[in-house]
């Protein structure tokens, strides 16, 4: 029997961390296809945080419950057997910032479908609030990418992408305070940032059902942040229905030219963001994904359950466990 592509995502994530911060955090995602040339993706997602990580420690200083939702739609074209357009939007709110992003992206099969080239843009408008004031400020990104997908051998496929993003306008932290002279004060960061990231993908196929899956990235920009990131995973199929993954992921980044744990005199940048100084950070996880033959209780067969862990530690002494439970379901067969 050929599953259709219409299917019900549904995830929570259960996030904490050594600043006691907890966030619960369910995500539905639904695919639907109208046509064998039209479909629709639809995502919908809540952040409910006992205390905000960016808190304000002048207004809330052990920290601010906020609830942060999320909302998306996209509509996939096939323009012919090999090319695909998608169009889409998506929009954020929470207490003190709002977000709308308009994207589009095209990809292309070539080589009998053992090459695809794509490319996208997206463009963001955001708006954080200056809170305690009621004061907003505006913040435009533009961001681009292309990548190429290619196919190895018969067990191997790699692919390489690069993307680049301008960021103008208000882009400080006014709920982060920075040390300057003796006093925490709002920080100032620079209205005008350029990102750039590569990215090189690996998928090994490997015996005994099994495969190896390799990821590199390299961020730099122009605040003088530069990092790089490798994650090695390993997935097993246990069983015909039973799929075990472990991964590991190692990072590193410089700091901002700006940043410092103190500031004296009279800078013109300064800032009180902790995601802007040096660190190392090592990312573990596990996750087993179950398909059941047939139907379980009231899932349809070829339901999928997922659950996942995962450890976050960084040499700042912050730490953070995640766990994820999520349920697939097809929503019809053809």
């Amino acid at each position: 029997m050929d599953w259709a592509q219409d299917e019900l995502n549904v995830q929570v994530h259960s996030f904490q961390d050594t600043r006691d911060a907890t966030i619960i955090s369910p995500t539905i995602d639904l695919a639907k296809d109208f046509t064998d040339r039209t479909s629709l993706r639809v995502k919908f997602g809540l952040d409910a945080i006992s205390a905000a990580s960016d808190s304000c420690v002048r207004c809330h200083r052990p920290g601010a419950n906020d609830t942060r939702v999320l909302a998306g739609a996209s509509l996939i074209r096939k323009l012919s057997d090999d090319t695909k357009l998608t169009v889409g939007a998506e929009v954020g709110h929470e207490k003190f910032y709002q977000s709308t992003t308009v994207l589009a992206s095209i990809s292309k099969n070539l080589n009998k479908g053992n090459t695809t080239v794509a490319g996208g843009y997206s463009f963001s408008l955001n708006r954080p609030q200056l809170h305690p004031s009621q004061q907003t400020e505006n913040q435009f990104a533009n961001d681009a990418y292309a990548s190429l997908t290619q196919t190895l051998t018969k067990s191997t496929i790699a692919q390489f992408g690069y993307e680049i993003a301008q960021i103008n306008g208000y882009q400080s932290s006014p709920f982060l305070r920075a040390l300057l002279n003796g006093e925490r004060v709002v920080g100032v960061s620079p209205d005008s940032r350029t990102r750039q990231t590569l990215t090189v993908r690996l998928r090994q196929a490997l015996p005994l059902d099994s495969y190896l899956e390799t990821d590199y990235r390299h961020y730099l920009d122009n605040w003088s942040i530069h990092s790089n990131s490798l994650q090695v995973g390993l997935s097993h199929y246990v069983t015909r229905q039973l799929l075990a993954n472990v991964s590991y992921r190692w990072y590193q980044q410089t700091g901002a030219f700006f940043y410092a744990p103190e500031y004296f005199g009279n800078p013109q940048y300064f800032t009180g963001d902790f995601r802007f100084q040096p660190f190392d950070s090592s990312l573990y996880s596990g996750r087993l994904v179950l398909t059941p033959r047939g139907r379980v209780l009231w899932l349809p067969a070829g339901a999928a359950l997922t659950a996942e862990y995962e450890y976050y530690r960084s040499t700042t002494g912050f730490a953070a466990a995640i766990f994820t439970g999520g349920v697939r379901i097809p929503l019809g067969t053809r």
